[in-house]
Parts: C-alpha cells; structure tokens; sequence
C-alpha cells in the first residue's frame, strides 16, 4: 500500500461546489491535498462535465459515465448503486495499491469484488443512506 495515495470513488463530478455533496466531497479532496495526499479521482457523470480545476488536487481524475435508464438495472442492487458500474472502474482502482474511499453508498457497486479483497476500504455514508436504500 503506497503511503500518501488515496482513490476516492465520486457518486458526481464534485466540482462546481455547489449543492451538499458535491460541497464535502471537492472541500475534503482539496484540504487532502493540502496535507499532502495523493488523490486519484474516479467521478461518475450524469449531466456535469470534467472540470479542470479537480487536475489542480488530484494526481489522477478519471471520469465515468453513469449507466441510466434500463441499463442502469439490477435485481441484485439498488440502482443507484448498479448505475455505477464500470468495468473500467475496476481496472483503474487495481492499477494503484493504495485505500479507497467510497463516497457514499452509490459508489460500492465493486466493494466486495474479489480483486479489492485485500484493500483498505472505507465508505463516507451520506445522510441517512441506510435507511432508504
């Protein structure tokens, strides 16, 4: 596990600032990287585009396209976690051996995916997720 290197798993492009999660999540990775952390960003979009500014704190910002509608189905989860299923999400998250953060639950659809088994991972609940998914 690399020291100062951190992926955290988007639900949104965290960036412009400008409703409650999107304000956690840009505010955290900016004070994190005043602290000296390495960031590689993986955000979900779905109607906010890349913003360069993420470039500015992040060592890596990859971006991931939200499978809505139809497609975006599971009978084995929640949609708003089987919407966030990304083959390329997967690949990317084992390219650096360093913890994840799962900015809420949306984002877990590969938590207990056999190639993260041995992975510090943490999920950053948002509101009362628990109790209406």
């Amino acid at each position: 596990m690399k020291r100062n290197e951190l992926h955290i798993v988007s639900f949104d492009v965290p960036y412009p600032a400008d409703y409650g999660g999107a304000i956690d999540i840009f505010y955290k990775i900016k004070s994190l990287h005043k602290a000296g952390a390495n960031i590689h960003l993986h955000c979900f979009e779905y109607g906010r585009t890349h913003q360069d500014i993420l470039q500015s704190y992040c060592k890596t910002v990859t971006y991931y396209p939200r499978r809505t509608g139809l497609q975006g189905i599971s009978i084995a989860k929640p949609y708003i976690v089987s919407s966030r299923n990304n083959p390329d999400l997967l690949t990317n998250l084992c390219k650096t051996d360093a913890p994840i953060l799962f900015e809420g639950i949306h984002t877990t659809f590969f938590l207990d995916h056999p190639d993260l088994k041995d992975r510090f991972k943490a999920i950053r609940v948002h509101n009362i997720e628990h109790d209406y998914y």
